[in-house]
């Protein structure tokens, strides 16, 4: 009998296409973010996908070649 392939266990779609991911972060660190969360009038999920946004533009922009 042949072997199946390994399933890997998802979350459910969602309709914004958000997919899960699992960091570990510093608790000092999660604790100012969900502090800042209501200061900001947003989910702490959105702060930390706009750092990580802003964190990889800023890596990009100094990958590029000069022209």
């Amino acid at each position: 009998m042949a072997k199946k392939p390994a399933s890997k266990a998802t979350a459910p779609a969602r309709a914004d296409g958000r997919r899960p991911l699992l960091v570990y972060i510093r608790p000092d660190i999660i604790k100012r973010l969900k502090m800042a969360a209501p200061d900001e009038g947003r989910p702490a999920y959105e702060i930390a996908e706009e750092a990580v946004r802003e964190c990889l533009a800023t890596r990009e922009r100094r990958q590029r070649p000069k022209r």
